[in-house]
């Protein structure tokens, strides 16, 4: 018993070792992977930047910076939550540094390339209101002439100080880089911004381009009086030097200078008669400004006095004058409402470009206005006025204007004080045209004389050539350079042949109480005078004191 148990174990502990022995002296091969688990839950979706209601779509509101696309350009300060719409670009560019319109182009890229294709970028337009050239042709600013400072080619970096862009220094501006745009101009809200004169349109030194960013958003984004007025109000080379019913003192005045624009009035802006196009839910459909009738190229929706004032009837019902604006249906409500322009700040109205060059010591001041001067060596003499009257004529909504190129020449027997050449004039007749008023500008400029030609001299900066006029006081040479410029012939023989044009009045509209006729239907202010061109209206002479109808 006792043998057989120690066999036993013995056998036993040989059968261990063995079994250890050949587990350690092998490795088998892996066995084959097991099949994968199920699936967790899945996690929630993330929010879509531009998903500011997180409801997985869309919406119109999310189209953030108006292109009529919800996508990752609406992702940006507002998108995230921090910031309210009226702080968008605040919150943008204090986590961005401005650098140029390339820091708009991140997230308004389309609206670009509309901007692109405006009369306020290309200075052109189609001009579906001229006369004279076949319809569609593309004019504007850049190749219509005028009796202020003439024309733009040759002279692009004094002009275009009030570009709507930067750098167009000459002919070579790019107008199809987007990153030329000037979006700050139109949409600053400090009214800090300014550019710097003659550089093209670059923006003043002074002025802090990240405070300008900051403030985009403010007020809508809607550009002010003080975006528009800055430029449009300097035309022709100062303040209300052009238009005459446009000062900068419009920016900030009462309801005796212009009802509409005054602070304690209307308080209007700019924007909200020249409007832009949009849909019926209020979205941008088109930065293209309207003006319409009033300028040759209009692009936009503008607002007529009907559209807030509805009938002249209507209006003056029950009133003394009721009657007369009864009994004369063509007038239009600038005439009477319109009584005189300048009344804040004089206007330009003469201009005689045949003594420029002159050296002359002292210069006067002018006898109307002691604080602006008679006579700039630059541009020669001129004569300024306060409170004038408007020129009437009749307007059917087109234009007569000069075109380079189109029709710039002149007959025999024109330019003279008594037969002045008109270089732009509203067109219409009794048959189809209402009375309009506007300002009459008067004066001479250089003109080649040999081919009885209206021409472009250039004036300023080398970039159209060696020798501008103001510099060298050479009209030959100046128009040579402008004849380059504009492609037209030059036979080098210079003379100045004197030109009016009429510009449309419909600012300055002043009180009821202050507008013709409103003294007891009082017929004075027009009639038994002579303060109205009868034979322009279609009349031999005042139709109250004999005058007839022209046939």
């Amino acid at each position: 018993m006792t043998r057989r148990h120690g066999l036993f174990r013995h056998a036993f502990l040989l059968l261990i070792l063995s079994l250890g022995l050949g587990m350690a002296g092998c490795e088998g091969d892996d066995g084959a992977d097991g099949q994968d688990g199920a699936d967790g839950v899945a996690g929630a979706d993330g929010q879509a930047c531009w998903d500011l209601n997180n409801n997985g779509i869309g919406d119109p509101d999310e189209d953030v910076n108006g292109d009529g696309v919800v996508d990752v350009y609406d992702c940006n300060a507002y998108a995230s939550g921090a910031y309210e719409i009226d702080q968008l670009h605040a919150g943008y560019f204090t986590e961005h540094p401005y650098e140029g319109t390339q820091s708009c182009l991140n997230c308004h890229g389309l609206m670009a390339e509309e901007v692109l294709e405006t009369a306020h970028f290309e200075w052109a337009g189609v001009a579906q209101n001229l006369v004279g050239d076949p319809a569609g042709q593309i004019h504007g600013k850049k190749d219509i002439l005028n009796n202020f400072c003439i024309g733009v080619p040759s002279n692009e970096g004094r002009c275009t100080q009030c570009h709507a862009g930067y750098g167009w220094a000459d002919s070579t501006f790019d107008f199809e880089d987007p990153e030329n745009i000037d979006c700050l101009v139109c949409h600053d809200q400090t009214g800090d911004y300014a550019k710097a004169p003659t550089t093209a349109g670059l923006p003043a030194d002074t002025v802090d381009l990240q405070a300008v960013a900051k403030s985009v958003a403010l007020n809508s984004g809607k550009p002010t009086i003080d975006n528009c007025i800055f430029c449009h109000a300097n035309a022709g080379g100062g303040d209300n030097v052009k238009h005459g019913d446009l000062a900068m003192s419009l920016a900030n005045t009462t309801s005796e200078y212009d009802v509409h624009m005054g602070t304690d009035g209307g308080d209007l802006e700019c924007v909200d008669c020249h409007a832009v196009q949009r849909d019926l839910d209020g979205n941008l459909l088109s930065h293209g400004i309207g003006g319409m009738p009033y300028h040759s190229v209009d692009e936009g929706e503008m607002r007529g006095c009907g559209d807030c004032h509805g009938s002249a009837a209507n209006i003056h019902a029950g009133l003394p004058v009721a009657v007369t604006v009864e009994s004369h249906p063509t007038l239009a409500c600038q005439v009477c409402h319109i009584p005189a322009i300048a009344r804040q700040r004089s206007t330009k109205t003469e201009w005689y470009w045949d003594t420029a060059g002159e050296l002359r010591d002292p210069i006067l001041p002018d006898p109307n206005d002691p604080t602006r001067p008679s006579f700039d060596r630059k541009k020669g003499d001129f004569v300024w006025a306060f409170d004038v009257r408007p020129t009437l004529r009749r307007f059917n909504g087109t234009w007569e204007k000069t075109v380079i190129g189109v029709n710039d020449t002149y007959a025999d027997g024109q330019g003279t004080p008594e037969n002045p050449i008109v270089l732009g004039a509203p067109v219409g007749s009794r048959d189809d045209g209402m009375i309009y008023p506007f300002k009459k500008m008067i004066g001479n400029q250089p003109a080649d004389v040999g081919f009885q030609r209206i021409l472009v001299p250039h004036l300023y900066g080398t970039a159209g050539g060696p020798t501008p006029f103001w510099g060298n006081w050479d009209w030959v040479a100046a128009l040579t350079e402008g004849a380059v410029a504009t492609e037209q012939p030059f036979s080098g023989e210079v003379g100045f042949v004197y030109t009016e044009m009429y510009l449309s009045v419909n600012h300055e509209v002043a009180p009821p109480e202050m507008a013709y006729g409103y003294d007891n239907g009082g017929c004075t202010d027009c009639h038994f005078s002579n303060q109205i061109e009868w034979t322009a209206l279609g009349w031999t002479g005042d139709p109250t004191d004999g005058g007839e109808e022209i046939p």
